[in-house]
């Protein structure tokens, strides 16, 4: 009995290690199924995101042969022998010339003369501007290796290049010995459409530059509202700014221009300016509101920008004289030199000094208005008595001649030769549309709102304020 139980468990041991081997079989196989299966799924998340997720890719074309070289810019340039180039920027500054800034870049003079000779046939170079921006070109033949050029004396001038105006470009290339020729390229430019949507928590001018726009279009669209709103005294925190406008960027991707204002809408204090561009027949433009009021009107309110106001109309006492007397106008303060805008259409019936006003202009307007600017720094050029003016036109600088404790300007608004406080300025409308002039208002609102809504994502919108439809953003 004692040796069957000593037998038992040494006949059962190879069965136990072949149960064993298999079980460690089974559990590699397993494995193996799981790696596999982690494997497969992975890939095919991977090409579902690749799907889904991923911008349609075109798919390359090969050829056998090469892709064409660039277009010469003229065709009397495509029989030139080929050549290595390079180039060199600089840009024009204050007091600067174009033959100026190819001598600082080591240009011999009468090489310089040759290309300044051809570029005057096309383009006078007086009128750069100062920051304009020059490429100058060199150029060597093509079988000298980079590497050997510099010990070579066959690299030499070849022209130079710069762009004028957003949608030209401006080219000098050598053509031989001396000889050089210019051509005006355009530029081709795409354009953008942006829209700002924020809220005002410290000025206009604050929310829109936060809203990506230009300073630029800033003052226009500060002037835009002019008309309407006083932005001294009416302006709120949580007023809201709607603005629709366009860039134009050039083939390599680059800011090349900014466009004007389409749309523009100014919530303040519940009520809300809304105002759209539309096309005139004779080329310009303007604003209108839903019901075809132009924005303009007769007179503007403010006719100096970003200024503060620091005497009111009315009865006060005089800062210098120091005895009470009416001031007949409003004054704002602004630095010395700060542009004074004609406050509308009229003639100059008064420039010249004026007593306690100084440097004084009067301007007679429709309607029996006359509008007056003094204590001015200096006066626009080509005025005088008798000039008309337009509406938003420069016509002098803030200054202090005259009776003043500091550079501001005083403006005076008479109706019938009588005061009155511009800020009670309730005057017409320049235009009003009616008819096919309406019609064309209600296509560009229905243009312009489609176009908002397609930029109003739920990445850009403001959450906190409900978007509107084409239909009541005109309301």
């Amino acid at each position: 009995m004692d040796r069957r139980e000593t037998q038992a468990p040494e006949e059962l041991q190879p069965q136990e290690e072949a149960a064993l081997l298999a079980q460690q079989a089974h559990r590699r196989r397993a494995r193996f199924r799981f790696t596999l299966a982690v494997f497969a799924g992975l890939a095919t998340i991977g090409w579902l995101a690749g799907q889904l997720l991923l911008p349609d890719m075109p798919t390359p074309v090969l050829s056998a042969k090469p892709a064409p070289s660039e277009p010469a810019l003229a065709a009397r340039w495509a029989s030139l022998m080929p050549m290595q180039r390079t180039h060199e920027s600089d840009s024009l500054v204050a007091g600067d010339s174009l033959a100026a800034l190819l001598a600082r870049a080591g240009i011999d003079d009468v090489e310089a003369d040759a290309a300044l000779d051809a570029l005057r046939a096309v383009f006078d170079p007086r009128k750069l501007k100062v920051g304009q921006k020059v490429r100058i070109f060199s150029e060597w033949p093509n079988n000298i290796p980079a590497d050997k050029r510099a010990e070579d004396n066959t690299k030499r001038f070849a022209g130079f290049d710069f762009i004028p105006e957003p949608r030209q470009r401006l080219v000098v290339r050598r053509t031989g010995h001396l000889d050089f020729d210019a051509v005006k390229q355009e530029r081709p430019l795409s354009e953008r459409f942006f829209f700002t949507d924020t809220l005002i928590s410290s000025s206009v001018y604050e929310a829109a530059r936060g809203g990506g726009m230009s300073p630029n279009l800033v003052v226009e669209l500060i002037r835009l509202f002019s008309f309407s709103i006083d932005f001294q005294r009416d302006m709120r925190d949580g007023d809201q700014l709607e603005v629709l406008f366009p860039r134009r960027f050039d083939e390599n991707n680059q800011l090349a221009e900014e466009g004007d204002i389409v749309f523009a809408a100014l919530t303040n204090r519940g009520k809300r300016y809304a105002y759209w561009r539309l096309a005139n027949d004779d080329g310009t433009h303007g604003y209108f509101d839903d019901a075809g009021r132009s924005v303009q009107r007769l007179l503007m309110k403010t006719p100096v920008d970003g200024a503060r106001l620091s005497s009111r109309f009315g009865m006060r006492r005089h800062p210098i004289l120091g005895y009470t007397r009416l001031h007949r106008g409003l004054d704002f303060a602004a630095p010395r030199g700060t542009p004074i805008y004609a406050a509308g259409d009229g003639q100059i019936v008064a420039l010249g000094r004026n007593g306690d006003f100084g440097k004084y202009i009067r301007i007679r307007h429709r309607n029996g208005y006359e509008t007056a600017y003094a204590h001015m720094n200096g006066y626009a050029r080509r005025l005088k008595k008798g000039v008309r003016v337009k509406q938003g036109q420069v016509i002098g600088y803030v200054g202090s001649t005259g009776l003043a404790t500091g550079p501001h300007l005083h403006y005076e608004v008479l109706r019938h030769k009588k005061p009155v406080n511009p800020r009670d300025l309730e005057v017409p409308a320049q235009t009003s549309l009616t008819g096919a002039g309406l019609d064309k208002l209600r296509m560009a609102q229905t243009a312009i709102g489609t176009r908002i809504n397609a930029l109003a994502t739920d990445d850009n919108r403001l959450h906190s304020l409900p978007r509107r439809s084409a239909t009541a953003a005109r309301q």
